[in-house]
């Protein structure tokens, strides 16, 4: 049974692996619309653009070169995704060549992080390649559910029982090896 469960994460990792690694667009911006507040991006792996849920932002993604004819399109399909609020797709308007804008309306009792793909088909939910951090580190980029303190300060995580995170057993190497043999 073990060996089954690790030949099955295995083969996810094969077949998700190639498309982060070949993700070049980056998430350069995020911006409110109105009121709302942004902060970020913060992260040493994942990168999180902080912002507050019922509010509008414009985000910017630039390197989008992979679709779209080489990022020369006038515009090309991405999606927000949610396991809180389910998948967003939308379309974004070329600004320059492998720069996209669009705009997204964060739910307004958002919880968790929202991963954005570029190169997406349209309700296809597996379609696409992640955006990347705004410096070209090979990690996601996230929008985040934050409420914040007066002035846009000091951005609080919203979490909730549905976000996800990765359960840890603490094991020696020898102890995983065994699992391995």
């Amino acid at each position: 049974m073990c060996k089954r469960y690790l030949l099955v994460v295995a083969s996810l990792v094969l077949v998700a692996a190639p498309v982060l690694s070949h993700a070049n667009a980056r998430l350069i911006n995020v911006v409110a619309v109105g009121s709302g507040c942004v902060s970020g991006p913060t992260g040493p792996a994942v990168q999180a653009w902080d912002v507050e849920p019922g509010e509008t932002y414009t985000l910017t993604i630039s390197h989008a070169v992979e679709c779209g004819n080489g990022g020369t399109d006038p515009t090309i399909n991405v999606r927000v995704n949610s396991t809180t609020h389910g998948n967003t797709d939308i379309v974004a308007t070329n600004v320059g060549v492998g720069v996209y804008e669009f705009n997204y309306t964060m739910p307004t009792d958002a919880v968790c992080t929202f991963p954005i793909f570029y190169c997406t088909e349209p309700g296809e939910s597996n379609s696409g390649m992640f955006v990347i951090r705004d410096d070209g580190g090979m990690f996601q980029a996230h929008l985040r559910a934050a409420s914040f303190d007066p002035g846009c300060t000091n951005p609080h995580e919203l979490k909730g029982p549905e976000c996800m995170t990765v359960p840890t057993d603490n094991k020696t190497w020898g102890q995983v090896k065994v699992l391995y043999r």
